[in-house]
């Protein structure tokens, strides 16, 4: 019963709205806090407002170009119900530019040197075309007929007046190709010198036109709202754009070995909104709202025999396309005002949080819309950790130092750079990889330059069996380990045997040093410590057969 007189009172409430008086009000509001995604971010910007009694057309300026439209949202505090949200492009009106009064006697200059421009380009035309009849002219004398067969004649007196033509011809037509060529090149000038005072001049014309900045197009967000008396209140908008996000990076700091290495995690956080963040409060999320959460569907998995493709049957590529789903944001408000604002929909929203890792930043940023990164500062941490060297000589020549982390998982690393810094020296970058699935995380700190490991062949013993037809040779292989460190140290060392697929090639591994054998990959390894300043040497060993008359390839 109570339900149905509450039901009741509230649709009477909205029916007498209905016809209450409609208002506009255009408010302020600013950018108060941001959650930064890894691809996008979610706005918060908030405005206060006083209303009139009836329904109020609340316009939000000025908003985000880019972003989800269905994502937007709005809670309020005040004597006031929520009716709708919606998205407006206000296009403004262009401001008319007036001309003013220009001097008669640009106007002239103007005028006189348009004219003159006009008849230079004529006399240019008509330059070019006598220049290009009197190359022709040129041709056509130089390679005419008749002054070839005449250089064939027996005639002496025909070739003399022949040749003599041929001169006087060919030396006026040279002279009236220079002549030419001198006019067009006189006229270019001209034509350049008044098509450059034309500029200046309509450069200056220009500059005294009244320069007016024509308004752009601005997005608004209008929240209508209904109210039975004068009251005053507030409203907090949040939406998603997607021209904002933020990338992990690390500082890893080792000071000594066998104590703990300082992890710092660091965000680079860009923006591209069109609106600056002017002391925002920033809070980070590992989620990525642009992924598809849909959860996966298997389909049951046929196989069967390789069928070549016959010529003239295409394939088809079907690209289907995944509606994304819409977030909901879970709006939460400051306690400013006493009376919560009721939604037209009955309050039945309801909102859910995916799993994320958040970091709220204590201290207001500002960050431009100009999609530059700004490095900020999240967290500092010391991570237990143990050190080991690592050496491939086959490879190297010098060994790396590797730290494994325990007790890392805490730390919600994502993949991301990490820059190394090893005793207060920056060493390199490396990159941290936490997906992996061990509870052991391992970086490379780098090289160090004061453990040298060598290999070489020491030797090589080689037979041939007369009854089996079969070569069989002996290596030997020695790796020598020097420390010049103060220190004692932990030195994991791999080598490897060569391993093979073809018939009648036969590997067996005579020595392994005192190593460690995996007979799948062929791989040798060998866990040594090294005290202060020693050197220490590991020989191994194997053999190998072959046919006698193949070459074997190594």
């Amino acid at each position: 019963m109570l339900n149905k007189i509450t039901l009741i009172i509230v649709a009477s409430l909205l029916f007498s709205n209905i016809f209450a008086t409609e208002h506009e009000k255009l408010i302020s509001s600013k950018v108060k806090n941001v959650t930064v995604y890894l691809q996008g971010a979610q706005v918060q910007r908030k405005g206060r407002f006083n209303l009139k009694k009836g329904i109020t057309r609340i316009i939000f300026d000025g908003v985000t170009q880019n972003f989800n439209k269905n994502s937007i949202q709005a809670k309020g505090k005040g004597n006031f119900i929520i009716l709708d949200v919606s998205h407006h492009v206000h296009y403004p009106i262009p401001m008319e530019i007036k001309d003013t009064k220009i001097p008669e006697k640009i106007k002239t200059e103007i005028k006189l040197k348009n004219d003159s421009i006009e008849k230079t380009s004529w006399k240019l035309k008509k330059l070019r075309a006598d220049l290009s009849i009197y190359n022709n002219e040129k041709s056509i004398l130089t390679s005419s007929g008749v002054m070839k067969g005449l250089n064939n004649s027996d005639s002496i007196l025909l070739l003399k007046d022949a040749l003599s033509y041929y001169r006087i011809k060919l030396l006026e037509l040279n002279k009236l190709v220079l002549n030419t060529e001198v006019k067009i090149e006189k006229q270019s000038k001209l034509y350049a010198q008044l098509n450059s005072r034309l500029n200046q001049l309509n450069n200056w014309k220009s500059k005294t036109r009244q320069n007016i900045t024509q308004p752009v197009p601005t997005h608004q967000i209008i929240v209508t709202v209904s109210t039975d008396i004068e009251t005053s209140g507030s409203i907090s908008l949040k939406y998603f754009t997607p021209n904002a996000g933020w990338t992990p990076s690390y500082d890893l700091r080792a000071e000594e070995i066998n104590k703990p290495v300082g992890i710092t995690y660091k965000a680079r956080v860009f923006q591209n909104t069109g609106i600056n963040w002017n002391n925002v409060n920033i809070t980070l999320s590992t989620i990525n709202p642009n992924q598809n959460n849909d959860k996966p569907v298997l389909a049951p998995w046929y196989i069967s025999y390789y069928s070549p493709i016959q010529r003239g049957i295409s394939n088809y590529t079907l690209n289907q396309a995944r509606p994304q789903s819409a977030e909901k944001i879970d709006m939460e408000m400051d306690d400013l005002e006493v009376i919560d604002a009721k939604h037209i929909s009955n309050f039945t929203e309801m909102s859910e949080n995916m799993a994320a890792v958040e970091f709220e930043l204590k201290i207001p940023y500002n960050i431009k819309s100009d999609g530059k990164e700004h490095l900020m500062a999240i967290t500092t941490n010391k991570v237990k950790a143990t050190f080991e060297y690592f050496a491939i000589p086959k490879k190297e020549r010098e060994a790396f130092l590797m730290a494994k982390l325990t007790d890392w998982e805490n730390l919600n690393l994502l993949p991301g750079i990490a820059n190394i810094y090893y005793d207060g020296t920056y060493i390199g970058q490396t990159r941290i990889s936490p997906s992996t699935m061990t509870d052991t995380l391992e970086l490379a700190l780098g090289r160090d330059q004061r453990i040298i490991v060598s290999q070489k062949k020491t030797k090589n013993i080689e037979k041939i069996k007369k009854v089996s037809n079969e070569k069989e040779s002996a290596l030997t292989y020695q790796i020598t380990i020097k420390s010049l460190k103060n220190t004692a140290i932990k030195l994991t060392i791999m080598d490897q045997i060569p391993m093979t697929t073809t018939d009648g090639i036969k590997i067996k591994l005579d020595d392994k040093g005192n190593g460690t054998y995996n007979e799948y990959k062929g791989f040798l390894t060998w866990n040594v410590t090294l005290n202060p300043k020693e050197t220490k040497k590991i020989v191994y060993g194997y053999t190998i057969q072959y046919d006698k008359d193949r070459v074997l390839v190594l």
